[in-house]
Formats: structure tokens, sequence, C-alpha cells
């Protein structure tokens, strides 16, 4: 934001922040409860770590009433950079920016971190951009606490900026370094551990989309997933019977899936490697759904967004939708890969004051009616092993998140047929325009 305010900044780092307020606050509509009483926490005087705008807890509040009065887009508008690219980008500024994210960060989650990367270099900024394993700001706290890269990991972080400061603050001080990668995407180990030391293992792709990265799609048929090669052979399984193309879902906090301890789990699974599970044989069928693909012949290599489109119907004009990218071991263990939320609210249309790059939430189906709702997941870039199966996991609520809509009435049809599918974007595949 100063940046774009004052054109003396000739580069900007941003370290585990965010693009759209409105997007880390509420994500596809879904407000992000436990992150905002974290942050009224952290604001408060017996932590003292700063102290929190008077203006954020009532904007929050309307936020959560699904509020999107002119007033409170527009404080959302006012704290986000994406509303000022062009002042940051345009008129042949071009300002540098260095973009640090990290994958399990729940409050600047890694997805929105890639969408904002998309916007800046979209507007015209020379975009760099590195996503870590870890919780909010673990990558980045070690060297601002002055420890080296070296300690505990050798994470290539503060060289990366060292370097990217240098480039743009003394060009000529030194003969111009190679062109770094526009990202810089850690891969998800299963012995990473900060006690280990371990030698963290980074993909950079020159260009993001990368066409070393496409789209494969895994189709809802029943209870399964159809990956992608199945649809490909000569002689296609039979069609699924007409009462296996609807999976009726009602609301019900018990679902049977692990979220795991907020901020807890997540620092954990990225700090010892100890992952978050749930187990098929604990899904309650009535508030959950899993689909489940063939196990893997090969390892799958996953790096970037995934997605999950349903095909759905509710009784009422609000839900929410719940999607799970899990990992599943032959004896049924769920090892939770990414996840997502996205509340659905049928609510007329946008007020004409929202501008194309406010975050828009609508549903054009009214209760009873049916339509498409995309799902959008945390990125990632993992490896699903060979011999386990990629499973999809659905409900209407996640924990973290505020309910949509606790009616014990509310039920939501999902169509287990024609467009419902998974989509992964698979390091090597071949087909299709990169996520």
């Amino acid at each position: 934001l100063t940046a774009a305010a004052d054109s003396r900044v000739t580069a900007a780092v941003s370290l585990s922040g965010w693009g759209n307020i409105n997007r880390a606050l509420a994500g596809q509509g879904a407000p992000n409860l436990f992150w905002y009483e974290v942050l009224k926490l952290s604001g408060s005087p017996w932590v003292g770590m700063g102290r929190l705008s008077k203006s954020v807890s009532p904007h929050f509040r309307a936020i959560l009433a699904g509020n999107r009065s002119e007033e409170v887009v527009g404080w959302c508008r006012t704290r986000s950079p994406e509303a000022n690219l062009q002042d940051l980008c345009g008129g042949g500024r071009a300002t540098p920016v260095l973009l640090s994210n990290n994958a399990e960060d729940r409050l600047f989650a890694p997805d929105a971190a890639l969408l904002y990367r998309q916007a800046l270099h979209g507007a015209g900024c020379r975009v760099e951009t590195m996503l870590h394993e870890g919780i909010h700001a673990m990558a980045e706290l070690p060297g601002m606490l002055g420890f080296s890269d070296a300690v505990a990991t050798s994470s290539p972080l503060w060289s990366r900026v060292l370097a990217f400061l240098d480039a743009n603050l003394k060009p000529g001080a030194a003969p111009p370094p190679p062109p770094p990668p526009a990202l810089s995407f850690q891969l998800r180990q299963p012995e990473a551990s900060v006690f280990k030391n371990y030698v963290p293992v980074y993909l950079d792709f020159d260009s993001w989309p990368s066409p070393r990265v496409q789209p494969s799609s895994y189709r809802l048929r029943g209870d399964a997933l159809a990956p992608p090669q199945a649809r490909d052979v000569a002689a296609p399984s039979p069609p699924p019977k007409a009462e296996e193309c609807t999976r009726r879902l009602a609301y019900g906090p018990d679902t049977g899936f692990s979220g795991g301890v907020p901020l807890l789990s997540p620092f954990v699974s990225a700090a010892a490697g100890v992952q978050i599970k749930s187990y098929r044989r604990a899904i309650n069928s009535s508030s959950a759904a899993l689909f489940v693909a063939p196990p893997q012949a090969a390892p799958l290599r996953v790096c970037g967004i995934p997605n999950a489109t349903f095909h759905a119907s509710s009784s009422m004009d609000r839900f929410q939708l719940a999607a799970r990218f899990f990992s599943m071991a032959p004896n049924g263990e769920l090892e939770l890969l990414s996840f997502g939320a996205r509340d659905v609210w049928h609510r007329g249309p946008d007020p004409p004051y929202l501008r194309p790059d406010d975050v828009r939430d609508n549903w054009d189906v009214p209760a009873g009616g049916a339509g498409d709702v995309v799902v959008r997941m945390a990125a990632l870039c993992t490896d699903v092993p060979a011999g386990n199966a990629v499973a999809l996991g659905l409900s209407l609520h996640d924990p973290t998140r505020a309910a949509a809509n606790s009616d014990v009435a509310l039920r939501v049809d999902v169509g287990c047929c024609g467009a419902s599918a998974l989509w992964l974007p698979v390091v090597g595949a071949s087909g299709g325009a990169a996520l």
C-alpha cells in the first residue's frame, strides 16, 4: 500500500501478507471465524502484540452477517493492495514485488497469495513469489528474529530477499544475477521437521501459470472418482444408476472429518511432519460424503490450487460447501492435503458499486434450483504416493469458518454425475490450461 501511494518506493517485499483483506477475512464468502478471534486476541492489551484498529470488529461482524454495503466494501478496498494495482504497477512503474507466503497459513492462505501474484503480474508488476511449508510467518520469523537461513532449516528465503533488494535498489553495483524464477514452491516432504535440519526442496517455475502444470479432472461417479485416464479406455465402465447420481447431505457438525486443532495441528504438521488424519470408517454418511479414486499406480505430483466443482441444489437460500482433498492409504487412513469452504447465498444481483477487483460470492440460483458451485482449496505442492488413492471429502460446514446455515432441516443434493469433479493441478499432466 505504501509503494502504491509513494512513487519513491522502487521495490516492495511482502512477507506473509495479503492482497485482498476481504479474501483473508471471508474467503469465498465464508468468514474466517477462528483467525478473527486470534486477531482480536493479538491486539488485546493482555497479549501486547499491537493495537487492533477499532474499525476491525464492527466491519468483521458486518461481513459475518453478509452485509455488502458500499461502506463495508470500501473499508475492505482501502486496505487491499489489489485495489491499488494501477498505482503500483501501471503508468510505466512496473514496481518489482517479492511475495513470500506459507502453505499452511489459514489467515493469508496460499491460494489467495497466488491470486494476488496473478493480479500483480497481470497489472504489469514484476513479481517473484515463494510459497513455503509452514503456518503464518513460519518461514519468515527465524530471519526476522536475527537467525540465519541455516538455523533449523536451510531455507533460501532471506538470501532471495537480499538478492532481490540488491538487484532492485543497487542496480549496477554488481554483475546482474540470472533471472529468478517466477514461482518457487516448496515441496511437502513426509520427513520434513525443523528439528532434523533437513534441506527443503523447492520446485521452480519460470512462469505462472506454468505449461509444466496442467489440470486433471476426477469426475464424480456415484461414490467414486473417475481419474482422467479412465475416460480414455476403449471399454468404459457402465454408467452409474440414476439413484447413484445424487448424494443428499444434511447439516451436522459430526462429519467424521478431522481438521485437527486450529493453529496447533498445522504447526505440528509443518514442524514435525505429523499430518492431520481422518479414517474412512468414521465418516458420517448423513452429513458428509467421501469420493475415492482407484489407487495410484505411480506417484502423483500436485502443485497449485485444487478446485472442486459440484452441481448442487439446496432446500434453502444459504448454505456452505466444505471440500477436502485427501491422500487415502490402503487401510482407509485419510491424510488431509488441502481444504476450502465456500458460502453459497442467493441474494439477488451484485450491487452497482462493486468493481471487477472486488470479491464476489453471490449464487444466482434460488432455493430448490440447481447450479454449479466451485470451491477453491488451499494451494499446495505435494506427492500422492503410489498405492494411495486420491479422495475428495464434502460436508456442509468447515469448523474453522462461521456456519452459513446451521438449520438441521437444511438439505443439499449434490450431483454425482455430469459436471461434478475434483480438479488437480498435476505436474507433468497433458492437455488443458494451467491452473
